[in-house]
């Protein structure tokens, strides 16, 4: 009877995804699964375009400084897209809660949080916190298809396994050249194709399957800091092991060679997060400086050299609408300068120097020139903008609340946890500006308030308000209403 039922639940699946496919994909496309599958019938799909792509802030003409891309057709973007959607759950279940890459509900921001919180852990603490570095060389182009077959079958189910092996299989790519198609076409049989959803949820797996076997080298945390630290943080092939020494690299880099993955040596960093230590500040982590003023400082180079390329769009006046000239900045501009703002932790100088430069911005985005003068609440009100200050405490406030409701083994949690158990002597005086007092400064301006975060106990308070969305945009919302309000005058 089980083999009935298992293969009725096979017919069931199989009928539901024609008409997930007769819905999403018509004409042509509404025949590929009982095509391709049922009647082996050959439908161009595994076919792309190679193009090469200059990877930013790198010099041109190196081979090593570009990104190659596969162009593919809809139809086979839509499978992967279908395909994706159907294997989540097991990917999900499969994957280990370091790695935020590509996965729903986390991103570069939780990644970047980790760190802000393991800085400010040294910096409260006479501890030193040792991460290692590393990242992969064409780490899409180099896996073993074979083996990442093997990994899926032990994940999803049969007929998902098949779908998948379709896609990696009989793979033809042809290059493009300065524009023009070169009808060279070539066999691809290793790696999967940049350029679908899919691949690199595809690439995490295999991956995970690599790092399961590097965590079975790598010594066993042994002191009671390190018990409580995340030991290690990902996103995608960027992983860090995190502890109180820096771990063995050519270890790590023989066991993943097994894998066919190429850890570039050039990009391994040994970051050391300390108290007294400068260095690491300027360490740069999924595109986000350790240090917050190091990073605020780059984030506005990068967004002036953003506004100055559109400098022709800001002075032509009338001939462009102001509201078009401000969704291009908030797209273009803003987002480059704020991005990951929500790990800043500032302090009220530095709150006001970002301010000012973003007003700044603003005069530019509608050329407002000397001798034209016009107030800050007007220019706010005009740009229907808000201090930069204000932004930045509301997404440090949704951030914050985000990482709350997330699974505890996550390592944003475990580095907050880690953060309120103490192991080392504190240091004596005011507390630097760090993300952590900074929260709790937030909560303090709170009238009639019991809130803080200064302990555990405080932190899981927080975390039960978090819990239920209403009480935490409430939260939130005086929070933003106390920083707008004007100083007492008492």
């Amino acid at each position: 009877m089980e083999g009935k039922e298992n293969k009725d639940c096979v017919k069931q699946e199989q009928e539901e995804m024609n008409e997930e496919l007769s819905d999403r994909l018509p004409g042509r496309s509404a025949r590929l699964k009982e095509g391709v599958f049922e009647e082996h019938e050959t439908i161009n799909i595994n076919s792309g375009e190679l193009i090469a792509i200059p990877k930013p802030g790198k010099p041109k003409g190196p081979p090593k400084n570009l990104r190659p891309i596969t162009l593919l057709n809809t139809i086979r973007k839509a499978l992967s897209i279908i395909t994706l959607h159907r294997i989540r759950p097991h990917i999900e279940e499969y994957l280990s809660h370091s790695q935020s890459g590509f996965r729903p509900e986390r991103s570069t921001s939780d990644v970047a949080w980790t760190h802000k919180w393991l800085a400010a852990k040294a910096k409260k603490e006479d501890v030193e916190i040792k991460i290692t570095g590393i990242d992969m060389s064409a780490a899409f182009d180099t896996i073993d298809r074979q083996i990442l077959l093997d990994i899926i079958e032990r994940i999803v189910e049969e007929d998902e396994l098949r779908i998948i092996r379709f896609l990696l299989s009989d793979t033809v790519i042809n290059t493009r050249i300065n524009g023009a198609t070169k009808e060279r076409p070539f066999v691809s049989n290793i790696g999967t194709p940049q350029g679908d959803s899919l691949s690199p949820v595809l690439f995490s797996v295999y991956l995970e399957n690599a790092l399961k076997e590097v965590r079975t080298i790598l010594p066993r945390p042994t002191n009671k800091l390190e018990k409580t630290l995340p030991t290690e943080i990902a996103y995608a092939d960027d992983v860090d092991f995190v502890g109180l020494n820096f771990v063995d690299t050519e270890e790590v880099q023989n066991t993943l060679h097994k894998y066919n993955l190429l850890v570039n040596i050039d990009k391994t960093e040994f970051t050391t997060l300390s108290r007294a230590g400068t260095e690491y500040k300027n360490t740069k982590k999924v595109g986000t400086l350790i240090g917050d003023e190091e990073d605020v400082e780059r984030r506005k180079r990068l967004s002036n050299a953003a506004l100055t390329k559109l400098l022709n769009v800001w002075i032509k006046g009338d001939k462009i609408k102001r509201k078009t000239k401000l969704k291009l900045y908030r797209s273009l501009v803003k987002s480059i300068l704020v991005y990951n703002c929500g790990t800043w932790a500032l302090t009220k100088s530095e709150e006001e120097k970002l301010n000012a430069f973003h007003r700044k911005q603003l005069r530019k985005v509608l050329n407002i020139k000397y001798p034209v003068k016009i107030t800050n609440s007007s220019l706010y009100n005009k740009c229907e903008e808000h201090p930069l200050s204000i932004y930045i405490l509301e997404n440090r406030w949704r951030l914050f609340g985000h990482i709350l409701r997330r699974n505890i083994e996550i390592p944003a949690n475990k580095s907050m946890n880690s953060y309120f158990a103490t192991h080392g002597k504190k240091f004596r005086g005011r507390p630097l500006t760090t993300l952590p007092v900074v929260l709790n400064k937030d909560l303090s301006r709170l009238q009639e308030n019991t809130l803080q975060l200064t302990t555990r106990e405080d932190l899981e308070h927080l975390r039960c308000i978090a819990q239920n969305r209403q009480q935490w945009r409430e939260l939130s919302t005086r929070i933003r209403k106390a920083a707008e309000a004007p100083p007492s005058d008492d």
